[in-house]
């Protein structure tokens, strides 16, 4: 696919301002320290948030970036990469690395003087070494150096006649000759100048002690550092062969000093601060003391006689008392000058090592070209050497067409094929809390695309970033030209025709995705401006103008100046229509994002609109991208991503050199923000990805989008969604019984974390954590999040839900909705359920089992079957006691199914009420007063669905005229009791959970005289709390609502008539 080429900023602006190292989709910061060594770091700059930028690897081959090392300064070196122009200069201490410019601009070595290629091994000294200088060396004739200092200043250097031969530190070496003929035979000869600058003016001094009858060019070895170089030259000996001398030229004093002859011809030279030397396969290390050349030579590492002719000899580096070479076919190794062992540092290197001025070196190796690199070797502490990565090297990478990034999903589309018309896609995770912490996936293989591209004289896949929710896969969103002419907005990743937004236009552009809905703007002769929903088609089509959507929400511009109106695509209505400070103008764009709104009057101003502190603040217009809390504009002009902080106008340069691509405008195709994290992405001049943090503070989290259903039971799950507005790092749902089951009111916490999660979706069984189902009724439920970036979690989301067929609740029989039923006994022998429905008072009778005697005495009774359906204790007249299991919803009648638990005796039993549960055990049971004594005595329901013995209460309860068992009246789960004495005081015994009871309380005097039938009938009005109804002797029913404190409201008078029934329980 043909690419628009990078304008004024592209390959020669390097972007990296951190060395970078990348290991399966875990990023850390590199930067050389004082010592050498290395340090994982987030970029931070005084004054500003700390941020984190990292690299994404994506190499297209496994051969590694050409990178040659030409000359090791004070705080940089200089090197050369492929398929980059010019050379750059790299920091050691930070990693920025700049292009040396000359000039005429970028400075390109000259064919005419060497060193041309990249795949040349330029001698020590040819672009300068020692010093933080890099010198161009003249060409074409020309008698002139120039040399470049990192701040960008240059210098010219008059060679006069002479030839350059090298620059050591801040000295320029050359030589000239008078007539030499031959092996130096001439009426003159040779000599050596040296060339510096002394107050500001250039000085030439010859140098003393050089044997004029010796010719020294271009290709013989060399080396040096700020206070002198090493030089070798050969000399012809009497039988015919040659020989090298060697000799080291005094910077200070200008003299030449003869310190080694008779050496190998074309030997390598080394030097350090305080030794001198030259090394061959053949012969071996020679050394001297620097300081003493007159002193005897030693040999720490012996070569090899018998090697015979070498067309490698490779360069030699001393780091300390190690000798390191490279090998023919690469690789690093390093020999002991003390007892000739070899340790190998790298098994894949390119080019040679580079000696540094503090007596480390630099060598470029690696594993491949995701792991390549230029290290610095140094002594470790125990004397041995060490690598550090210094600067990662940059792989060959595809063209980078397109990216989106949103919720942290990143998309990059690249140019694959140069055949095919469409673009792959890789799509990576990225995790952060937007400060300090930033890591990414593995990429994985996304769909491919084939995109309109919005940008003039542009071939691109520019991307709208549409993150997916509760950990779905992106659904990014593209503009596609159909087989008919016509155009489509495509999500990717959504199925069939839900991911197809069709007006039947053409020659349009996306002007806005978010979530689900779209504003696009067609053109033709007839242009309009459609909006969209994906998966539901059009949902207006108006005149072209401003819009922006921040999820459902859609701004509009009006007619009218400084006017906007947002509006629900969900409602469908106008929620409001503001003026904005500062927008002076019907706009020309408009973004939103969270609570920020951006607004832009052409090129003459901008601004973002605070919708919660109705205030504006400007902003540069341009090339702009707005995030949650601050927009991003690329400079075209510096090559810089600037971020304004919308809250306080601080403005912040987020990234520097992100190549110009010669348009007005290319974000979405070379750079673009996530508006939900805080993460702004962009492509460099080497077609790498780079993401970085932002820091700055965002909105509260929100919920965007719910999706439930409202019932929860055995057969159907209660299954809830929620879509966040920014990814979350943790939650929490919590869910409550309304009503009391068996052991009180039920709760289930259900939580989650995530590095980025942007939504919750559940399905919840109706049950407790230790398994217990919650009881039938209603519940309710709180969602809690804690925002991405932020520590405290906040409420979300608050609702309410039912339970069917969950544990029975209190005296719930008929039809099974969580609130308590009354039982009746008519005259003529009819058992029946008044159902509530929760409005604090009964219906008519529901279910009805005809046939009983009138004697019986019936006892609404929990769940003492495990059907979870509440049961019914008959006592009949002969004294037996049987539990009625009638199932939920059911009539009980004669024939109902039942357990006797006894066949006589519990006629002696004047009362007989069930409390609830008064052990803890959630089995309801039963107390009962022996009439003849007013002894109280509890039957305890066993699991095999039976009362067990008697355990006697109190002695004598004869002076209470009523006993009523009421249920949970106080909330802690344990059934409690009521009693009125013959004086009409009404008192609590609240249930301990080990079947008894605490001392009475009194709660009422002067009450219910008039009562004949007094039931604890649980929860009839919805508000989870138990109740008390009464029938008085005129036949009227009264409620009593609960207080949930163990007492109760005034009464109230719910029906009349009630008189009929012989009994009411």
């Amino acid at each position: 696919m043909g690419r628009h080429a990078l304008g004024r900023g592209g390959p020669t602006a390097l972007v990296s301002a951190f060395a970078v190292a990348v290991a399966a989709g875990t990023i850390t910061l590199f930067a050389a320290t004082p010592d050498g060594g290395g340090a994982a770091q987030a970029a931070s700059v005084a004054g500003t948030p700390a941020t984190t930028e990292i690299v994404l690897d994506d190499p297209r081959s496994t051969t590694p970036r050409t990178e040659r090392l030409l000359a090791a300064g004070e705080t940089g070196f200089l090197h050369r990469q492929s398929g980059v122009e010019g050379l750059l200069w790299t920091n050691y201490a930070d990693g920025v690395t700049v292009t040396v410019r000359g000039p005429s601009g970028v400075y390109q070595p000259n064919a005419s003087a060497g060193c041309y290629d990249i795949t040349e091994a330029c001698p020590s000294g040819f672009f300068a070494q020692g010093a933080d200088i890099v010198a161009m060396p003249p060409g074409d004739g020309s008698k002139t150096a120039v040399l470049w200092s990192p701040d960008g200043s240059l210098r010219s250097v008059s060679l006069s006649s002479s030839d350059y031969i090298g620059t050591y530190g801040s000295t320029v070496v050359t030589t000239d000759k008078d007539n030499i003929v031959g092996d130096g035979a001439g009426t003159d000869g040779t000599w050596l100048e040296l060339i510096d600058l002394v107050d500001g003016e250039q000085r030439n001094r010859t140098v003393t002690g050089f044997p004029t009858d010796d010719y020294f060019g271009y290709a013989f070895g060399k080396t040096g550092d700020q206070a002198g170089a090493v030089l070798s030259y050969s000399v012809k000996q009497a039988d015919g062969t040659r020989k090298s001398t060697i000799g080291y030229v005094d910077f200070a004093t200008a003299e030449f000093t003869v310190a080694f002859t008779g050496a190998d011809d074309s030997p390598k030279v080394v030097l350090t601060e305080d030794r001198i030397g030259w090394y061959t396969p053949a012969s071996g290390l020679h050394l001297k003391p620097r300081a003493d050349l007159t002193a005897d030579e030693t040999v720490p590492v012996a070569g090899d006689p018998d090697i015979g002719e070498v067309s490698y000899v490779p360069v030699p580096v001393l780091v300390g008392d190690w000798l390191v070479l490279t090998k023919p076919n690469g690789g690093s190794t390093a020999v002991s000058l003390a007892d000739g062992t070899t340790r190998t540092l790298l098994d894949s290197t390119y080019g040679n090592p580079l000696a540094m001025p503090d007596g480390s070196a630099l060598v470029t190796g690696g594993t491949g070209a995701a792991d390549w690199w230029v290290h610095r070797i140094t002594e470790g502490p125990d004397g041995a050497p060490q690598l550090t990565k210094l600067y990662k090297v940059a792989p060959r990478e595809n063209t980078k067409t397109g990216l989106a990034l949103s919720r942290g999903s990143l998309r990059v589309a690249e140019d694959t094929s140069t055949t095919s018309t469409t673009d792959s896609t890789s799509v990576r995770t990225l995790t952060t809390d937007n400060a300090t912490t930033l890591t990414a996936s593995t990429a994985t293989e996304g769909e491919t695309v084939n995109s309109i591209c919005p940008y003039a004289d542009t071939t691109c896949s520019a991307l709208w970033g549409n993150g997916g929710h509760s950990g779905t896969e992106p659904e990014d969103v593209y503009l596609q030209k159909t087989s008919g002419g016509k155009e489509r907005l495509v999500s990717i990743h959504e199925e069939s025709s839900n991911g197809v937004l069709e007006f039947g236009t053409g020659g349009g552009v996306i002007v806005d995705v978010s979530d689900n809905f779209a504003v696009y703007n067609s053109g033709g002769t007839t242009p309009a401006q459609y909006v969209g929903e994906f998966g539901q088609g059009q949902k207006l089509k108006r005149t072209i103008r401003a819009a922006a959507l921040n999820g459902p929400t859609l701004w509009s511009a009006t007619a009218t100046s400084g006017q906007l109106t947002s509006y629900s695509l969900t409602a469908n209505k106008t929620l409001a229509t503001v003026t904005v400070p500062g927008l002076g103008c019907v706009p020309s764009e408009l973004q939103a994002a969270g609570r920020w709104v951006y607004w832009a009057c052409g090129t003459d101003s901008a601004g973002v609109y605070d919708t919660a502190s109705r205030k504006s603040i400007a902003v540069r217009p341009g090339d702009v991208l707005l995030g949650d809390g601050f927009t991003v504009r690329h400079d075209h002009a510096t090559d810089e991503l600037v971020l304004t902080e919308t809250r306080t106008g601080t403005t912040r340069v987020l990234a520097s050199r992100v190549p110009d691509t010669g348009l007005a405008a290319d974000r979405r195709y070379r750079w673009t923000v996530d508006e939900y994290t805080g993460l702004v992405a962009w492509f460099d001049s080497y077609e790498q990805t780079h993401v970085a943090t932002t820091a700055v503070a965002p909105s509260n989290l929100t919920v965007i989008d719910t999706w439930t259903n409202t019932i929860v039971s055995p057969s159907s799950p209660w299954t809830t969604g929620w879509d966040f507005s920014r990814p979350a790092t943790s939650w929490s749902l919590t869910l409550t019984s309304v009503q009391s089951g068996p052991t009180g009111r039920a709760t289930r916490t259900l939580t989650g974390s995530g590095t980025a999660v942007q939504g919750v979706s559940v399905s919840w069984n109706g049950k407790t954590a230790s398994g217990v189902y919650f009881p039938n009724g209603s519940f309710t439920w709180t969602l809690k999040a804690t925002g991405l970036g932020t520590s405290a979690q906040i409420t979300l989301a608050t609702g309410r839900g039912g339970v069917e067929r969950g544990s029975a609740v209190r005296h719930d029989f008929d039809y099974v909705n969580g609130s308590g039923d009354l039982v009746t006994l008519s005259r003529s022998g009819a058992l029946s359920f008044h159902e509530s429905m929760g409005w604090g008072k009964f219906d008519d009778p529901g279910h009805s089992g005809n046939g009983w005697p009138t004697s019986i005495t019936a006892v609404p009774f929990g769940d003492l079957s495990g059907d979870r359906c509440n049961d019914v204790l008959i006592r009949l007249a002969n004294g037996a006691l049987r539990l009625y299991k009638p199932g939920c919803g059911a009539t009980v009648h004669p024939k109902t199914a039942y357990t006797t638990l006894a066949t006589s005796g519990w006629t002696q039993h004047d009362i007989l009420t069930s409390p609830g549960d008064l052990t803890g055990d959630g089995r309801p049971d039963l107390i009962a007063r022996k009439a003849s004594t007013g002894a109280v005595y509890l039957y305890k329901g066993t699991s095999a669905g039976k009362l067990s013995g008697a355990v006697a209460l109190y002695a004598n309860w004869k002076g209470y005229k009523k006993i009523v068992g009421a249920g949970d009246l106080n909330g802690d789960g344990i059934g409690d009791l009521l009693a009125q004495d013959k004086a009409n005081n009404l008192y609590r015994f609240n249930g301990t959970g080990r079947g008894t009871f605490t001392a009475r309380t009194k709660l009422f005097g002067s009450w219910g005289a008039s009562y004949n039938a007094v039931v604890g009938v649980g929860d009839i009005n919805s508000d989870g709390k138990a109740d008390l109804v009464a029938r008085d002797t005129a036949g009227n029913l009264y409620r009593q609502s609960g207080d949930g404190k163990g007492s109760f409201g005034a009464r109230t008078k719910i029906g009349s008539g009630w008189g009929t029934y012989k009994s009411v329980s």
